[in-house]
């Protein structure tokens, strides 16, 4: 490895692995305007769709706001990667369905860093995500399982404030 090889280059191209691993993480679909009828059809259709998802799921609401929220529970034998894979697309899947979508996923161990994404508004096929990971921003695209990392957040970022400046929604007591 050269000297230069050293430093990584502004848009890194990676797999899902480059993600933190999930089963480390508490995480959430956040969905805004929904019908709770047809986001629990919208859920239950993805599940029979795939054969086996890395995550169970369970809908709930958050009282007196126009948000639902999906708890994604590891199963015991899902890996690494299809857990990221399973949690973005999750994410796109539901979106199709609410006025505003977030993915947020907790860190379990201090020490760890939240994990943010939501849809790619600029994609007219619905099949990327933006987001916030490894204190860096990526761009995922689903179908070609891939990854670029982009720009490092500023020092200190606010991933609590963050979301409620965007999303309207206090993370901080999931």
């Amino acid at each position: 490895m050269g000297v230069f090889d050293v430093f990584k280059k502004s848009n890194e191209k990676a797999t899902f692995d480059s993600f933190p691993d999930l089963r480390n993480y508490r995480s959430y679909v956040f969905l805004k305007g929904g019908e709770a009828g047809e986001l629990k059809r919208q859920m239950d259709e993805y599940h029979q769709l795939g054969s086996e998802t890395a995550f169970s799921t369970a809908l709930y609401t958050i009282g007196g706001t126009p948000w639902t929220y999906v708890v994604l529970t590891p199963r015991p034998n899902a890996d690494k990667v299809s857990m990221v894979w399973d949690f973005l697309n999750i994410l796109l899947w539901m979106s199709d369905k609410a006025a505003s979508s977030f993915a947020y996923a907790c860190p379990a161990k201090e020490g760890e860093l939240p994990i943010i994404a939501y849809r790619d508004e600029n994609n007219d096929m619905g099949d990327s995500c933006k987001g916030i990971a490894r204190e860096k921003f990526f761009h995922a695209s689903i179908p070609d399982f891939e990854v670029i990392w982009e720009q490092s957040l500023p020092k200190q970022f606010d991933y609590v404030d963050y979301l409620q400046q965007n999303y309207g929604i206090d993370v901080s007591r999931m």
